[in-house]
């Protein structure tokens, strides 16, 4: 037997069992010639069926395993999850590298004339900050920016020592490197590419959002609780601020991306038979609001959202714990096996306080419900780069 033929088997199987869209409990389609009907097999029978009778005629792409036209080199790199074969052993740097690469990867088919004004701007900032710093570096201007903010994230460092410490890189290595001069400059050049969070003033009380019409007001038009206090030094800040992560951006970024963009459509050209349930799609819930809103149903790129919030308390220090309540969106266009995975799982506000919001979480919900209603009622228009 071919070493060729038996590669190729072997790296079907590895994809069915990452990638496979229609696997049903460790139970993968066989494409060889003698299951005409893409039977369901256990991955090794599937091996030697392939090995026995070849892939059935004119299979070269897996359309029925979830593979898209010129998309097999794309998916072998997408990383699902946090639990794929295909992370590296430096587990920080695999994840700060999936983050550069799933978030602002600059994509080999992306087709200049193709899209709309914003996502020409984007992708031409992206190709600026992605190029590698030298020629064989892994690193490139945004790599290092990324890295540079997460560091000062996860130790805590004062602004002041990162400006030091970028400013000894700078004496140590080449002058022509593209390296951020300072903190402000890296968080500068990330938060140029988007994906960036609002910090929103609200009552002490939870009464209401200075949000809108409403920023301007010096006090809660409920409880009348002030907006502003003033400090020793006589300088006004805020009581209470939420941070707030616009959607729409986010859900944009899927259909920039070729490693989300086909998996977009998956609840529609992926039906179970009846009586077979492993995503909601399957469910008389989702199949009712089809019925119902059959024009969003006619469009399988319409995105379909679950919300869940949850309350957690990062630290506790004795009498006094704080708490934060977060609000999670995941797209459940995605296959099962992605939509309920970290990549996928958006941030979409964080509450801070040590009080659950309970019946008041709504009050904290308006940005969300005005990016829904636009969705809703107008729509936004982004660009699909997996059908151009």
């Amino acid at each position: 037997m071919r070493q060729e033929f038996v590669d190729g088997v072997d790296a079907f199987v590895d994809y069915a069992m990452t990638l496979e869209t229609f696997q049903i409990h460790g139970l993968v389609r066989c494409p060889c010639m003698k299951c005409q009907c893409m039977n369901y097999e256990k991955p090794e029978i599937v091996r030697l069926h392939l090995y026995k009778d070849g892939f059935e005629k004119d299979y070269t792409v897996w359309t029925n395993h979830g593979e898209t036209n010129s998309s097999f080199g794309r998916f072998q790199n997408f990383v699902v999850g946090e639990s794929s074969r295909s992370v590296e052993p430096n587990v920080k740097n695999s994840r700060m590298h999936d983050m550069v690469q799933d978030t602002y990867v600059m994509h080999s088919d992306f087709e200049y004339g193709n899209h709309d004004e914003e996502a020409s701007h984007f992708f031409e900032q992206l190709k600026n900050a992605s190029r590698p710093l030298y020629e064989g570096s892994p690193h490139s201007q945004l790599s290092i920016a990324v890295r540079l903010l997460s560091i000062k994230a996860d130790w805590n460092v004062p602004q002041g020592t990162m400006d030091a410490v970028i400013g000894l890189i700078h004496e140590l290595v080449d002058p022509k490197l593209e390296i951020p001069e300072n903190y402000y400059k890296a968080k500068r050049l990330v938060s140029k590419l988007g994906l960036s969070s609002m910090r929103i003033d609200y009552c002490e009380n939870g009464c209401m959002l200075y949000y809108k019409d409403d920023k301007s007001l010096e006090s809660c038009k409920f409880c009348g609780r002030a907006h502003f206090k003033r400090t020793h030094s006589g300088k006004k800040v805020v009581v209470k601020a939420m941070h707030y992560l616009p959607l729409i951006p986010r859900l944009k970024r899927l259909y920039a991306s070729n490693n989300s963009a086909p998996h977009m459509r998956w609840h529609s050209e992926n039906r179970r038979p009846p009586g077979v349930m492993c995503h909601p799609s399957d469910g008389e819930a989702w199949k009712h609001f089809d019925a119902t809103y059959p024009n969003f149903a006619a469009e399988p790129r319409n995105i379909r959202l679950g919300l869940c919030s949850d309350g957690f308390a990062p630290h506790s220090v004795s009498a006094t714990p704080y708490s934060c309540w977060p609000v999670f969106l995941t797209p459940y266009n995605l296959p099962p096996e992605l939509c309920m995975t970290s990549p996928y799982i958006f941030l979409n506000c964080i509450i801070p306080g040590p009080r659950n919001p309970k019946v008041l979480i709504d009050v904290y919900f308006q940005p969300l419900i005005d990016e829904l209603k636009m969705l809703w009622v107008e729509g936004v228009e982004t660009f699909d780069v997996s059908l151009k």
